[in-house]
């Protein structure tokens, strides 16, 4: 059984390595094995860097946790921009990123947000596009050889 829940900053550790290997080992269409490319993609994906995220008011960060460890990361920021979703190698096709995106969407609701807004990889072009995602202009260069895939996605008014 999988659960989504608000991250804490016990989750640190746990969820950079899940950042850190999604990124190495999930996003070799991006990367495409550049070192360079990798090491500038990761340099922000610390322990201490992650606590300074959730404790930020503008974010909104969740992680999908089995038992005894974590699976996912997702993070929203009040801007709309959904800047965190990645999953552990291994856990996709399983229904854990889009419950991860689902509890971002539903923050970005209860937040008054019109639209949500993220710049994908190639790898999760897909993934996006079938929650409702439709891109938003021309790729931009994202860290070394990687690009970044502007998608935009109107939000329904939230219902009480």
């Amino acid at each position: 059984m999988v659960a989504v829940r608000q991250a804490v900053p016990e989750d640190a550790e746990a969820a950079v390595a899940v950042l850190r290997r999604s990124i190495t080992e999930l996003c070799i269409s991006d990367h495409r094995g550049d070192a360079q490319t990798i090491a500038k993609w990761l340099a922000n994906k610390t322990p201490q860097n992650f606590v300074s995220w959730i404790g930020d008011d503008d974010n909104f960060c969740v992680v999908a946790e089995a038992p005894e460890r974590l699976l996912g990361v997702g993070l929203l920021h009040r801007s709309g921009e959904l800047r965190l979703c990645y999953l552990s190698p291994g856990a996709q096709g399983q229904g854990l990123g889009k419950a991860i995106y689902l509890a971002l969407e539903e923050k970005a609701k209860a937040w008054g947000l019109k639209k949500l807004s993220l710049e994908s990889t190639v790898a999760a072009r897909s993934f996006y596009e079938s929650l409702g995602f439709r891109p938003a202009g021309a790729a931009k260069p994202g860290f070394g050889l990687s690009h970044c895939h502007p998608y935009e996605k109107p939000l329904q008014p939230h219902r009480h």
